[in-house]
Order: structure tokens, then sequence, then C-alpha cells
């Protein structure tokens, strides 16, 4: 296959130059202590409502509380992160999130949780687009691909030790404690951001400066509160058609960001199939969904460590192979009532997961230029939440008319198309001249805005 990596390969990529790397591995603990101790507030979050309030749509719309800001409010968050220093939006996001965590023990009324689940919703929306702008800042030319290998990882091992921990804390303490020790962890996880270097907003010095004098020329002609609303709609508008336009000139790199959105539809269908499974195939197995859950937090831990393997492969072949055989081990699921081989072939799902996640972030990271990582991800997250959300609702009915069976099926194939009718696009590693042209574009746009600041800030916005 062609090696698409050999640039960077012959600068020295590889783990040791990534943990070489000072700040690399402070984003890379920052991320793995914040996501621990938001895996123990998922779980102690539901039985904090179930012990107050019982079991009903309380529990509902309070865990769904934390992904509304996102859905409504996450392609504003990108405007600020490229705006500001991503590594003060995501230390002041973890710093938010630890704080309304620590309040939930002394809340009386269901509407303050529910509240202080939104500000936890608040924090996420503000930190994720932060932590992956910071990426291309910390992780070494030529180690795109273990450096976000190592951050997947340390994502997906949280699913696994977070629940583990929140278990025996919530015995022996009381489940308010759970809510102090992910206060604990957003301080630490604060901490280590502090020590990133310093970046400016939008990529570059001379984006920052065309940035300040921007915002002083908007402060000057926007003295009303409609005329500056209206100059924020302007701006999120703008941002959104560079944005499409730079995407849309790379195949590879827009074929990532479709399947991205079908992969979400996808794993809604997958949690409500594997819910009516456990049932259904290993009613006598207690806590089997738990069981199957953990299997694809291990492989996913393991695929994440082990996308460095395939470096030296066409990236799109490995993203194309990666959803192909996770579909393929979802179908499979059919043909076996063996608890332990169901366990097995979520593992191996796992592991493909995580190797074509790896890919998409590490291909994101090399194509799209640094300034706007932050608003792609800030725009691709919301519109995800959506997928997802429809992905899951879809899969009540189908796995309900269609059945168990019929509903494996179903998740195969929407892993596996997708990524099959776009082979033409994700495999080629052509050159993208339209991306280089865009971001020749906008960095000249950029320095011009900071020649003539006076005229440019209005008419920029």
């Amino acid at each position: 296959m062609t090696d698409d990596t050999q640039t960077s390969t012959t600068k020295g990529g590889g783990f040791a130059r990534v943990l070489r790397s000072p700040g690399a591995l402070r984003l890379v603990g920052s991320l793995f202590v914040l996501e621990t101790g938001s895996a123990m507030t998922t779980v102690g979050l539901p039985l904090l409502v179930m012990q107050r309030y019982g079991l009903g749509l309380e529990v509902g719309f309070t865990l769904a509380a934390r992904f509304l800001p996102n859905i409504l409010l996450g392609a504003l968050a990108g405007q600020v992160v490229d705006r500001h220093d991503p590594r003060r939006v995501a230390t002041l996001a973890a710093l938010g999130s630890g704080l309304a965590a620590a309040l939930f023990p002394f809340t009386t009324a269901m509407w303050q949780i529910q509240l202080l689940a939104l500000a936890i919703g608040i924090g996420y929306m503000f930190g994720f687009p932060a932590t992956m702008a910071l990426r291309p800042q910390v992780i070494p030319e030529g180690g795109e691909l273990e450096g976000n290998g190592l951050i997947v990882t340390a994502e997906r091992v949280p699913k696994l030790l977070g629940p583990a921990v929140a278990g025996p804390i919530a015995a022996v303490a009381g489940v308010d404690w759970l809510f102090t020790a992910e206060a604990a962890t957003a301080l630490v996880a604060a901490a280590l951001l502090t020590r990133l270097p310093r970046t400016a907003g939008a990529g570059s010095p001379a984006a920052a400066d065309a940035a300040g004098a921007q915002a002083a020329s908007g402060a000057r002609t926007a003295s009303a509160v409609g005329g500056r609303l209206a100059g924020w709609a302007r701006a999120v508008a703008g941002g959104a058609r560079e944005l499409v336009r730079m995407v849309r000139g790379d195949g590879r790199l827009s074929s990532l960001t479709a399947t991205a959105f079908t992969y979400m539809v996808a794993l809604g269908l997958g949690r409500t199939f594997l819910a009516a499974y456990s049932l259904h195939g290993f009613g006598h197995v207690p806590g089997m969904l738990g069981y199957l859950l953990a299997a694809m937090g291990l492989g996913g831990a393991l695929g994440g460590m082990a996308a460095a393997l395939f470096r030296s492969w066409n990236q799109g072949w490995v993203y194309v192979l990666g959803n192909v055989l996770e579909g393929v081990c979802w179908v499979a699921l059919i043909a076996t009532g063996d608890w332990y081989l169901a366990l097995a072939l979520l593992l191996f799902a796992g592991v493909f997961e995580s190797i074509a996640s790896v890919v998409y972030f590490a291909e994101v990271q090399k194509r799209l230029p640094a300034g706007l990582q932050g608003r792609y991800y800030a725009t691709l997250v919301p519109l995800s939440d959506v997928f997802l959300v429809a992905g899951t609702v879809a899969g009540g009915v189908l796995v309900d008319r269609g059945g168990v069976y019929a509903g494996a099926v179903l998740v195969g194939l929407a892993m596996a198309v997708p990524v099959l009718v776009l082979v033409t696009r994700l495999v080629p590693d052509r050159p993208a001249p339209a991306v280089e042209q865009a971001a020749a574009e906008t960095e000249e746009s950029v320095v011009e805005a900071g020649r003539s600041a006076p005229v440019a800030g209005s008419a920029a916005a």
C-alpha cells in the first residue's frame, strides 16, 4: 500500500518523538484525568437523581441536559476558540465543569441538578474544541498518528477505569463523593493545561493581531446590542462557509467528515441493539450489557495504541478497513450464542473502531489548517450528536419491528457501506491544492486585515 506518511517518518515520527514532547504528554494526561472524572459522574448522576427522586423522566432530562449546549451552541464555541488562546479556554472549561460537579451534593431541588448538568455541558461545549485545537500545537510534526493514538487511548481507558473506581467509592463513601472526585480531577487537568505553551487564536500571531483589530473596530461600530448580534451572526456564517469550502477542496477530508456523521447513526443504532441483544440472548447472564460495553472499551484502549503499527500503510485504506471490519464484527454477533464469543467480537470491534478514529483525527490534523481545527470540531460535534440521537431513536423502532438480529445487520451496514461507497475518495492520497490555496488566501486576507485594520475590520465582519 502507498506510504502516505513517508515525509513524516523521515522527520522522526514515532512514539519516541511524541513522548519527548512535554506538551503532548501534558495534554494526554489532562484528557485522561478529566475523562476519568467525567466517567465517574456518568455513574453518579443518574444514581443521585434516582435516590432522591426515583426513576422517571427526570433521569432522562437530566442526562440530556449535558448534551443540549453542544447541540444548540457548539458552532459558537468554535468562534470563541478561534479568537482566544485555546489553552486558556480549555483550562477555564475544566475548572467550570469541576465547580459544577462539586455542587451536586448541595442541591435541594431537581431544577438545581439539571442546571448544574447544563453547566457541565457548557464546559464540554468549550473544552472539546479547545483541546482539539491544541493537538497541532503540542504533537510534533510527523507524530500525528502516534500522538492521536495516545489521545484516543487516554479517552478510552477512563470509560473502563471511571466506572470501576466509581463502584467502590459509591459503596463505601456514598454517591456524593463521586462528584468530589470529578472536581479533583478537573483541578488536576486544569493544572496540566496551564503548563502548555500559550498559543494565539486562529493559529498565528498575524491572525491574533487581525482579530484584535477587528474586535476593536467592531466595538467602535457596534454600539447597539442588535449591531453586535448581527456582527456575530455574520462572523459565524462566514466561518462556516470558509470551513465548508476548505473541507470540500480535499476529497479525503470531506469523505472523512461525511462518514463521521453516518458512523454516529450506526453508534446510536448499536446502543439500542446491544441493550436488546443482552436481554434477548443473555438474559441468564446478569449485567451482560455492562460486560459487552466493557469489552468494547478494552478493545478501544488497545486499538488506540495499535494504530501506530499501520503508519506505513495508506491511511485511507486503514480507515476503510477499520470501519468495514468493525461492521463485520457487529453482524457476526447474530451467529453466536456464547457469551465469550460475543465479548471477543465486541473487543475486536472496539479495536477496529479506535484504529479508524486515530486515523480520522490524524488526517484532520494534517490536512486542515491549524487555525480552523477548533471551529471544525465545534461544528462537527453538535451535528454528530444530532445524528447520534437520530440513530438511537431509529434503533428503538427498527429493532422492535425487525428483531434483534436485523438490528445487528443494520449496525454493520451503517458502518461499512458509507466508507465503501466513498472508497475512491478516501484511499487516494492526492495533494489537496484547493485546501492549500484556501489556506493561502485565508492567510493573505488576515495579513491584509492587519495592515489596514480600521477599514478591513468592519468589512470582514
